[in-house]
């Protein structure tokens, strides 16, 4: 029995054949995977919110919490834009 020889030429060339196909691989499982976990699930979300989101409801809910300057709680004109 000998010890098997190492390999001294192409040694570089045959791992980076490896390693690219390992790589491309770990890159597209990682893609497919990010697409249906995070993607398809946060459109699914928006989709939920704004199916049920009424903006003047949210708007007047905000006016009458006093963020804006330009309309006072009451409706009438503000300060904001004098």
């Amino acid at each position: 029995m000998s010890v098997a020889r190492p390999q001294l030429r192409g040694m570089i060339k045959s791992q980076l054949k490896r390693n690219f196909v390992i790589a491309t691989a770990v890159s597209a499982v990682c893609t497919v995977a990010w697409r249906l976990g995070i993607c398809d699930a946060r459109k699914a979300r928006y989709a939920e919110f704004y199916k049920n989101y009424d903006s003047q409801k949210d708007f007047e809910r905000m006016v009458k919490a006093g963020m804006f300057t330009s309309v006072l709680p009451d409706g009438s004109v503000g300060e904001g834009w004098a």
